[in-house]
């Protein structure tokens, strides 16, 4: 089962690009030590066999869970960790077919802005060696910046290594207007260095929600983020952020997504193929997701797993040459099933009904006749509607999908079940 003989899958926090609640499906608690590196690779050898194999989508973390959880080393973290993340991608490039381009890459914030110029080069010089990457680049590179505020020349640089997207982050702090300022100085010198697409991260607290809506609504319309992440413990947007957004030309995807009209999301949402996945939507059809660093989750056909998230493990693996995984979860057929019904709830507005009987053999309401009594309450409270061969779903906010995807969340409702039969 690997070096470290343990693992804490369930105690951790999902990385920070991965969505929260059903960005992962079983979700961290159902993840076994039973499962480690030689299931992960059988999994990657039949995604490799398919006829159409996955688009790979790559992201790379250097720490695991939350701030509380990080390495505070002043010097130099690249030096230290860069060696072991880059074996990583070694190794996990060497098992996919030259024949699958990465086209999507996600940089996690601490590598952004605390890496110095040389390190980078050689990361993503590392990331090109390791797996294809098809002229003139990747797809899709995301830089996350968080609440930092880059210089010009690192924004440049960032562009230059390939990033033709970048995601910041609004943060609290005492002086909003002056926080507002500098982020809106950065959000324009990223404009200048021809980032593609420019991500804006709410994440709503009471002090933001306490900021006027008209101070923020004209710093919105000034800077024009492409896409907005509303995130927070207020999980759906004050209505009077709502109304901002959809007065500035927003549209809402769901989940705390939003996006303008024009946006490649809204069209491909249209023409219904729009996709869910551990790092949010996408218009690519049901990537593969590999995760690099400590902590990080990879998503590979219907197996999930996990890296060791302590970094002396971690790097006691990689020393070793192995890939450092100590936990996983390989999906029953029934798990497939209902993560495919949750994934048309978020990225369709809909369950097709009449498609999922064709692909899967089954009579929709007698299957799940008590998801149908729930879905039917919901109908009564106007958040979808039932027709033939399809339930319209009409609500977009964070807290009514999540309770519609909740209906087939059997794990819940079997911990839920046990949890009451114990206190008989």
């Amino acid at each position: 089962m690997g070096l470290s003989g343990k693992t804490s899958c369930s105690a951790q926090a999902a990385p920070g690009v991965i969505e929260k609640s059903y960005g992962l499906y079983p979700t961290l608690a159902s993840f076994s030590v039973d499962y480690d590196a030689g299931d992960y690779r059988e999994w990657v050898e039949q995604s490799n066999g398919d006829p159409l194999p996955a688009p790979l989508a790559l992201y790379i973390q250097e720490f695991s869970g939350g701030d509380e959880s990080r390495l505070r080393i002043v010097d130099d973290p690249a030096a230290l960790h860069l060696p072991a993340i880059g074996r990583e991608l070694e190794l996990q490039g060497a098992l996919f077919d030259e024949d699958r381009p990465l086209q999507q890459l996600i940089l996690s914030e601490s590598i952004v802005t605390q890496w110095s110029d040389g390190p980078l080069h050689q990361l993503l010089d590392r990331v090109q060696s390791s797996f294809p990457v098809h002229h003139p680049g990747i797809r899709n590179g995301c830089a996350c910046v968080g609440t930092a505020i880059p210089a010009a020349d690192r924004l440049h640089l960032l562009h230059t290594l390939g990033f033709n997207n970048i995601r910041f982050e609004l943060a609290d702090g005492a002086d909003m207007q002056g926080v507002l300022d500098e982020l809106g100085q950065s959000v324009k010198l990223a404009r200048q260095s021809r980032f593609r697409q420019i991500m804006l991260d709410l994440r709503c607290s009471e002090t933001l929600v306490e900021t006027g809506p008209q101070l923020m609504q004209a710093w919105l319309a000034e800077v024009r983020p492409d896409r907005i992440r509303y995130t927070g413990k207020l999980d759906d947007p004050a209505p009077s952020y709502v109304q901002i957004l959809s007065e500035l030309g927003y549209q809402n995807l769901g989940m705390g997504w939003y996006t303008r009209a024009r946006d490649p999301f809204v069209q491909a949402q249209a023409a219904g193929h729009l996709h869910w996945f551990p790092l949010g939507f996408t218009d690519m059809p049901s990537p593969d997701v590999i995760g690099v660093g400590p902590g990080a989750i990879s998503s590979i056909g219907e197996f999930y797993s996990r890296n060791e998230s302590d970094w002396h493990a971690y790097q006691s693996f990689l020393s070793s040459d192995q890939l450092p995984i100590v936990c996983g979860m390989e999906l029953e057929a029934d798990d497939v099933l209902r993560r495919e019904i949750m994934n048309m709830i978020l990225a369709a507005s809909c369950i097709r009904i009449a498609a999922i009987e064709d692909k899967w053999g089954i009579r929709f309401r007698q299957f799940f006749a008590g998801e149908t009594e729930q879905l039917r309450v919901f109908e009564q409270r106007n958040w979808l509607e039932w027709t033939q061969e399809k339930v319209r779903i009409h609500v977009r906010g964070y807290h009514e999908l999540t309770e519609i995807c909740r209906v087939f969340d059997r794990r819940v409702r079997e911990q839920l079940t046990s949890s009451a039969l114990s206190h008989i």
